[in-house]
């Protein structure tokens, strides 16, 4: 017995194009994250534990 293969949907013309372009402009407000208050909260801790 088979199993039947699915296609895969493909965008074309102007979906693709406004795909790219929201894929493009999400990439480019990519923040990272600050551990700044984190790091130095550990850094009080292990010097208080001496390691």
């Amino acid at each position: 017995m088979a199993i039947a293969i699915k296609t895969v949907p493909v965008l074309k013309e102007e979906a693709a194009l406004k795909f790219n372009s929201a894929a493009e402009a999400s990439i480019a407000q990519k923040s990272s994250i600050k551990f700044s208050k984190q790091i130095a909260i550990s850094i009080k801790i292990l010097a208080k534990a001496k390691i």
